[in-house]
């Protein structure tokens, strides 16, 4: 089992990660270390989790203005003891330690901390300002590409395939995302398309053999 990450180690984590994390340690939680102590003699059900990102706080009490004891690396695995008001207790090497519940999950997750930065990036660049459904279809058109034959067979090689993406062209790639754009991003990688497989075109125009789905914004094509 990989125990917990110290600062230190931490620092080898993406920066880019981090927004997400940070938006969550932000909201506090009514929740005391005396909590979990009073429940911790009944505990008898542990389970493994991982972490579901980079760049999470893990803290030395169930607050977010408690020391900051590391931070997670994506699929980084703790053994969970308690779960309560939405933290988890911990076990590291040095005794018990607490994340947000959130950032855990039951099973790895099979994308990369650079495919939820490119993802993100393409979102904020191709419908930063849209709503999460035309996000998702955005999102949904490159996993699709991935997904297909005669494509590149990953999300950073389909986004910067040359001349596909304006906002690479025009450099709205660029832009810092959004929540809304991080979470659509995470959401997608975590549950794939909402688009049948072979919607392979997003853009202003007809592009293929022809329509599926036509947007205020964009005509996603076959």
């Amino acid at each position: 089992m990989r125990k917990l990450i110290t600062v230190g180690t931490a620092a080898l984590c993406l920066a880019f990660t981090m927004p997400m994390a940070t938006w969550a340690n932000n909201i506090e939680e009514t929740v005391t270390t005396a909590q979990f102590e009073s429940e911790l003699p009944y505990a008898i059900d542990f389970s493994l989790k991982f972490a579901n990102q980079a760049g999470v706080n893990i803290r030395e009490e169930p607050n977010t203005s408690s020391k900051i004891l590391g931070r997670t690396l994506l699929n980084t695995t703790f053994e969970v003891v308690l779960d309560i008001g939405g933290w988890s207790m911990i076990t590291t090497e040095d005794g018990y330690a607490y994340i947000k519940s959130e950032f855990l999950n039951d099973d790895e997750v099979k994308y990369t901390t650079e495919d939820l930065y490119i993802m993100a990036h393409v979102l904020a660049g191709e419908a930063q300002f849209c709503d999460d459904a035309e996000q998702k279809y955005v999102g949904s058109v490159v996993l699709n590409r991935v997904a297909k034959a005669g494509f590149p067979s990953t999300i950073k090689g389909v986004v910067f395939q040359k001349k596909q993406y304006s906002s690479v062209a025009d450099g709205n790639y660029y832009r810092e995302p959004t929540k809304s754009n991080w979470s659509n991003a995470k959401w997608l990688l975590e549950n794939g398309s909402v688009l049948p497989g072979y919607v392979v075109f997003q853009s202003k125009g007809k592009q293929g053999s022809g329509v599926y789905l036509k947007t205020k914004w964009h005509q996603y094509c076959y």
